[in-house]
């Protein structure tokens, strides 16, 4: 059996409310990068983490105690998911930096397949899209006082 942890974009999951279902179905379908393991083993889905957010001071440093987890539990895989591949400038180094601590977790870089570019401008245009705060709420009631 296959130990899978998948590790997923902290801005698409809790900006844009991404639930990895894309992902759970590709691995359940043994589609895109879960093709490659054998169909006589099963998978097990041990977790799916937040990746630290867009780098800090310490970003390096909170991927790898979230990482931690994983290695606790003995995942054999750590899959990064298609938004981190395909929007996260930072990936290389978070790669980098599990497989340096982490030597007998195997780091695939990928889930599903998918043009990259398009999916960018699909989140630019999610992100920049004119949303309503909680500084509107408050204005708004504010006004309706006076």
């Amino acid at each position: 059996m296959a130990k899978i942890g998948i590790i997923t974009c902290s801005n698409l999951t809790q900006e844009l409310g991404c639930v990895s279902s894309g992902c759970l179905l590709d691995m359940r379908e043994r589609k895109g990068f879960f093709k490659d393991y054998s169909h006589n083993e099963n998978l097990d889905l041990v977790g799916i983490i937040n990746c630290s957010g867009c780098p800090t001071v310490g970003a390096f440093q909170k991927i790898l105690r979230r990482v931690r987890s994983f290695a606790d539990l003995q995942v054999d895989a750590i899959h990064f998911s298609f938004c981190m591949t395909a929007v996260c400038p930072f990936k290389q180094k978070y790669e980098q930096v599990i497989n340096e601590a982490y030597p007998q977790i195997k780091v695939i870089m990928g889930i599903h397949y998918g043009d990259s570019e398009v999916f960018q401008d699909f989140v630019k245009d999610l992100f920049s899209a004119n949303q309503v705060t909680m500084s509107d709420l408050f204005k708004e009631r504010f006004e309706k006082k006076t």
